[in-house]
């Protein structure tokens, strides 16, 4: 059994001490002085180093791994944990690998950095850790955003990592290697992921794969496309980014979904990398990594350009879009039967066969038994037979043009104020919203007809009674409008909880003087349709079904409804209408609310949005319009 294992690092770190020479004892006093005189234990960058956050006079470390922590109180005492690592790092032996200057580098290179010659310890070759620099060879890092994956609790933001690039990258960036962190978990059950996530339930870690892995897993797995963001970083910034990497191998944190996710961490890696960046002090709260990609690509030179890498599905999408629906009905018929006979020229008899590898490549149940998967591998072989006897032909392969950069989406964050009219009594509302995207906002850099409005506040002051109202608490609303397609029969859906200002009397009717806050849980799904390929209109119907629940009622009603809606999206203009027919069990009756919206971006985070809205049962009606100024932060 290892020493260390009987002893415990700290006590072997005194019986260690003791070994020392007077003079390098001495040396190790005068260091230890210095860096208390100069309180590095409270400097910003240490701290950094140590994952360190305030918890009220003091300071507690997030992060959890054997040999992370030298001193005892190591991770809720920076200065106890300087002191030791400082003993540490003067423990030089036979097996240099062990030392603790190759085991924390990082904070052996800021220290000396530090100290200077005060810190006079004899260095170690760490053998390990330079064959592994010199393996990895990276000169550059490129930010890559894998965008949202609705379907997917887990995704639905997006993910971002950094790839590891060297001479190879310039050739095929596929045979480099990427670092990613994310939450360590098996469980299938996206309900217990969310509530999991929400709290902490997973330790999140680093990973360093191949990164045709994560092209694999995301590009043609999840249909994810991906923005990739080389970045301008010296050589000295990179080395330190990598000796944290380096000391984080068996370190976990606890993962938050919303807050200590990838986003936070990695722009935690760049302060390191570049001290003089502040970038996760406005991410306290939330990260989101869109969010943080856009404050990334906001620092002047930090960016040196930008590529889209389009998903499989994206591709082929594009394809379907760009032929003749002669080709595509021929390709859906030879992903059936792939020796069907085919009488057209030979550019398009090959765009068919093309195009049915690629449906039987791309949209095929993961989940397939062996069976299917061997009766669509033969399909696929026979398909890439046929092509290849029609030889070379001179023809153009569709590529998907590239969609608004993420980059250039305004930001998640969203404080707003209204001013109006009621049925003729004026009206103010202030709302604001921490993430994400809600169905009237402006979808440039984001995916289209998809919207999660999350944790979403507003209140209004009317003139007819001159009091201040709830108008809408918003705990979460995911909309995925995505468009059907030939070879796409994609559902789109709708999930809610939230509370609204209805406005009822007490005989249910609509009533502009009187109203009552209500929660309602909705579930609907349907269709989407789209004239373009790159969504800027989409038409969509979906069959509601309602729960509505309150102190209103003497008891929850439901209802069944539609959700019929066109949007219409152009740069910097979105349109919305809707139209939600509704009718409940109970004594609510039959409804129609009608909504439009008209934002237009004045500048990047900053638009005009003018809004309708009418509430209509039986003979009454009540109107509502606002002309509202809406801010992204």
């Amino acid at each position: 059994m290892p020493l260390a294992r009987v002893l415990g690092l700290p006590c072997l770190a005194i019986l260690l001490s003791l070994l020392l020479t007077p003079l390098a004892r001495a040396d190790l006093a005068h260091a230890e002085l210095i860096a208390q005189q100069q309180h590095l234990a409270t400097a910003p960058y240490w701290l950094k180093l140590l994952h360190s956050q305030p918890l009220g006079s003091g300071w507690i470390s997030r992060a959890r791994g054997a040999g992370f922590f030298q001193a005892a109180r190591g991770s809720v005492d920076p200065e106890a944990e300087l002191l030791a690592d400082l003993k540490g790092f003067y423990q030089v032996s036979t097996t240099p690998d062990q030392d603790l200057q190759c085991l924390l580098p990082a904070r052996f290179a800021w220290l000396q950095q530090e100290l200077g010659q005060q810190l006079d310890a004899p260095l170690s070759t760490c053998p390990q850790f330079q064959r592994w620099l010199h393996d990895l060879d990276v000169d550059h890092l490129t930010l890559v955003f894998a965008s949202d994956y609705i379907n997917n609790p887990s995704s639905m933001f997006g993910h971002t990592l950094l790839r590891l690039d060297n001479a190879t990258a310039r050739q095929d960036p596929l045979l480099t290697y990427s670092i990613s962190y994310a939450a360590q978990t098996r469980d299938s059950n996206g309900l217990l992921f969310a509530v999991k996530g929400l709290t902490g339930g997973y330790p999140g870690m680093y990973s360093l794969l191949p990164y045709y892995d994560k092209v694999k897993q995301y590009n043609d797995m999840e249909d994810r496309d991906l923005w990739e963001y080389p970045l301008n970083l010296k050589h000295d910034e990179i080395q330190r980014m990598l000796s944290h990497i380096w000391e984080l191998r068996q370190v976990a944190f606890p993962y938050y979904f919303f807050s200590d996710n990838c986003a936070y961490e990695l722009l935690v890696l760049f302060e390191l990398g570049r001290p003089s960046l502040q970038l996760s002090a406005d991410f306290q709260s939330y990260a989101i990594p869109a969010d943080t990609v856009r404050a990334i690509t906001a620092v002047p030179g930090l960016i040196e350009g930008t590529h889209y890498r389009a998903a499989s599905a994206t591709r082929l999408y594009a394809r379907v879009h760009q032929q003749s629906q002669m080709v595509n009905l021929d390709a859906e018929q030879l992903s059936m039967n792939p020796d069907r006979p085919l009488d057209e020229s030979l550019t398009d008899q090959a765009a068919s066969l093309e195009t049915a590898y690629a449906v039987l490549d791309t949209l095929h149940d993961p989940k397939e038994s062996p069976a299917a998967h061997q009766q669509r591998t033969q399909r696929m072989l026979r398909l890439l037979s046929r092509r290849a006897q029609l030889g070379v032909l001179d023809a153009d392969s569709p590529t998907p043009p590239p969609p608004s950069n993420p980059a250039q989406g305004h930001d998640s964050s969203e404080l707003y104020t209204q001013a109006g009219e009621r049925q003729g009594q004026g009206i103010v509302n202030l709302g604001w919203r921490p993430a994400y995207q809600d169905e009237a906002d402006n979808s440039q850099g984001y995916r289209p007809g998809a919207s999660i409005d999350f944790m979403h506040w507003e209140a209004q002051y009317r003139e007819s009674d001159h009091q201040v109202h709830l108008n809408h608490a918003v705990l979460v609303d995911i909309q995925s409008l995505a468009a059907r397609e030939m070879f796409f029969p994609s559902l789109s859906w709708h999930l809610a909880l939230r509370a609204d200002d209805m406005p009822w009397d007490q005989y249910h009717h609509i009533n502009a003087r009187e109203s009552h806050v209500m929660t309602t849980g909705l579930l609907g799904a349907g269709f989407t349709e789209s004239s373009t390929a790159d969504g800027s209109w989409l038409w969509h119907a979906l069959i509601d079904e309602q729960l509505l629940t309150g102190p209103y009622l003497s008891r929850p009603d439901a209802g069944t409804g539609l959700d019929l809606g066109l949007t219409y999206q152009h740069d910097r203009d979105h349109v919305l209408i809707q139209l939600h027919p509704i009718c409940y069990i109970n004594r609510l009756g039959c409804q129609l609310q009608s909504k439009f919206s008209a934002d237009h971006t004045l500048v990047h985070d900053i638009s005009l949005r003018l809004s309708w809205e009418r509430w209509q049962a039986a003979n009454r009606a009540l109107n509502t319009t606002t002309l509202g100024v809406f801010h992204y932060f």
